[in-house]
């Protein structure tokens, strides 16, 4: 599970603020939108193993791109 908070984007890059599950603290994503890669992150101290993590919330990033609709401001990712 990862919390996605303070979701923005520009004609260049979407990012977010990351908080994986059980983490007191947040880290912080950013995507190329030229790209679709990820342009930095970073994970907060102690869940530098939470690479998956990463992935799901670049894929869930990448879906606002495609669409009219506002930006959350926040969203919960879960998995299984």
């Amino acid at each position: 599970m990862i919390k996605l908070k303070n979701i923005e984007k520009n004609s260049r890059f979407i990012e977010c603020d990351i908080r994986p599950e059980d983490s007191k603290e947040y880290g912080h994503l950013k995507i190329n939108l030229d790209t679709k890669e990820v342009d930095e992150y970073a994970l907060p101290k102690d869940y530098e193993w939470c690479q998956n993590h990463i992935r799901h919330a670049q894929s869930a990033l990448l879906e606002f791109i495609g669409t009219d609709e506002p930006l959350p401001d926040s969203k919960l990712l879960m998995w299984y």
